[in-house]
């Protein structure tokens, strides 16, 4: 919101032109038309139930609106929380330093919590990427955690974060983490950023069950992983959840569902992720945990939910 520049009564009234919409249409029986024609003058200032109905009968979102009014370009805050957003979709090195760069920018103008929760998470995540060392990645993770903690309740934005330090956590703390933002999602069933951020808690949380062999508790979630990537069409995450799945069931002796590595290797062949392939191949068990003491070269820094 600090961005925008566009003066919000000519803007309303540019998008009721655009639609075809009268005065009379928008005010309709919410407010009086002077009073509406004096918003799109600018002369006053509308409250939130009168911006909101404006809105609904112009059949436009607060988002979509505030887009526009920003001359159709996200903020700089809100270009940082998108790009961290993405990170649950394709995590590369690429990505995290052009997050820091923009949060960077952004707390030298001013201060802002937020971005400086999501630089600490950032540089935690680089750690894991190039140097592997969990012990280290998990004091950035501690000085997001002195704020999270403090909350009474998580919405998406403070979601987001716990997801990318949920290993911080030992694997049980994790655990009852991950139920509680699980269930802090389901208040978000129309959301569509909820579906990946789902997975990818599940995903985290099966990285340390597994590091602790905890493979009961880990196909808890790994089932819940396997079933939201199949009804979402995540096809990576669902050839993961399936290569996880049969992983535990071998570890604690299950053999009832055969052939799901080889079920995971074909959805990868036929997604062209040949690297992924190889990862499987190479060290199932390990696969795609960041968490693991696995070599550089068996750590993908990059994740694509297709």
């Amino acid at each position: 919101m600090s961005d925008i520049h566009v003066p919000i009564g000519s803007t309303l009234k540019k998008i009721r032109e655009n639609k075809g919409y009268t005065q009379k249409e928008i005010s309709d029986d919410t407010m009086a038309r002077s009073t509406y024609t004096k918003f799109e003058n600018d002369d006053i200032t509308p409250t939130l139930s009168k911006y909101l109905a404006i809105l609904d009968h112009m059949d436009m979102t607060h988002d979509e609106f505030i887009y526009i009014l920003n001359d159709c370009e996200l903020g700089q805050k809100e270009t940082i929380l998108y790009l961290f957003k993405q990170l649950e979709k394709k995590p590369t090195r690429e990505l995290l330093d052009e997050i820091i760069e923009k949060g960077e920018e952004l707390v030298r103008k001013r201060y802002d919590q937020l971005t400086m929760d999501i630089l600490d998470a950032c540089r935690g995540y680089i750690v894991l990427l190039d140097e592997h060392d969990l012990t280290k990645a998990k004091d950035y993770a501690k000085q997001v955690w002195k704020r999270m903690e403090t909350l009474d309740n998580w919405y998406l934005a403070e979601l987001h974060i716990m997801n990318s330090i949920l290993y911080l956590f030992d694997s049980e703390t994790a655990s009852r983490l991950t139920d509680r933002a699980l269930s802090n999602l389901a208040q978000y069933p129309n959301i569509e950023e909820t579906i990946t951020l789902k997975i990818s808690f599940l995903l985290h949380v099966t990285n340390l069950l597994m590091i602790d062999k905890k493979y009961d508790q880990a196909l808890f979630y790994i089932k819940q992983m396997e079933t939201e990537s199949s009804q979402n069409d995540c096809s990576v995450m669902l050839a993961i959840s399936l290569v996880r799945k049969e992983v535990c069931m071998t570890k604690i002796g299950d053999t009832s569902e055969p052939g799901l590595i080889d079920r995971a290797i074909r959805i990868l062949d036929s997604l062209n992720k040949h690297d992924l392939k190889a990862l499987v191949e190479k060290d199932p068990e390990n696969f795609f945990n960041l968490y693991s003491s696995n070599p550089k070269d068996n750590v993908k820094t990059e994740i694509l939910i297709s």
